[in-house]
């Protein structure tokens, strides 16, 4: 995939999000798990631009009490061939397992509103934002590279052969899904030192992450079937 169409599709899903928080439709409260609500909004498309590239979007995100939890799951189906893509947004760090769990929490309701066969693409933030993803990337990539910059065709490569790629796969079996390729727009590889104003964090809270991690504008993971 290219850069440029990445970086397109990133921005007009992070857009779409932004604005149809902003216009969303009635909330529907639709099941309890544990101590926790799933809540599911209905978002109503931007005429602008969304109209005619995307069919429909829906947004699901966990409550506890009157408090919502940091994490929302934001769905869109494309117009021209009814796929579905899952953008995943957050503002603090969080376990790149815990969302993998989150996202498996909405699937039931998502099926409801989508046809998950046509589960075609996910998007994450960047490495740095999940503690336990950046710690083993960051080993990896420094075994195979050092601290040297590759090429976006070698780290699509090395993502292909990474434990994320076997963590997510494991994730994909249910859908009968795997990952077919990755980008990560604007990449770069990050000194420790600099942690702190991407993560907003204070250098005390850092102390478990590694002295070097990829970084970039997110993580785009295309999938194909199985």
């Amino acid at each position: 995939m290219k850069p440029s169409f990445c970086i397109l599709l990133i921005v007009a899903l992070i857009s779409c999000t932004q604005e149809n928080k902003e216009k969303s439709e009635n909330v529907n409260i639709t099941k309890e798990i544990r101590d926790t609500t799933l809540v599911k909004k209905k978002n109503a498309l931007n005429t602008s631009y969304e109209v005619g590239f995307y069919s429909k979007s829906f947004s699901y995100y966990l409550t506890v009490g009157k408090d919502t939890l940091d994490l929302i799951i934001n769905a869109v189906e494309y117009e021209k061939d009814s796929s579905l893509h899952l953008n995943i947004l957050h503002e603090k760090p969080i376990l790149f397992r815990n969302v993998l769990d989150k996202i498996n929490e909405c699937i039931s309701l998502i099926e409801v509103d989508f046809n998950i066969t046509k589960f075609s693409s996910l998007y994450f933030r960047s490495p740095i934002y999940y503690l336990d993803l950046t710690k083993e990337l960051s080993k990896e990539y420094e075994q195979s590279f050092g601290k040297n910059r590759i090429s976006y065709q070698k780290l699509d490569e090395f993502l292909l052969e990474s434990a994320l790629n076997t963590q997510l796969n494991n994730f994909l079996k249910p859908f009968d899904k795997k990952v077919k390729r990755y980008s990560i727009e604007k990449f770069q590889l990050l000194d420790k030192k600099s942690f702190s104003e991407y993560l907003q964090l204070p250098v005390s809270e850092l102390s478990d992450y590694p002295e070097l991690t990829i970084e970039g504008m997110g993580l785009f993971v295309q999938l194909v079937d199985k």
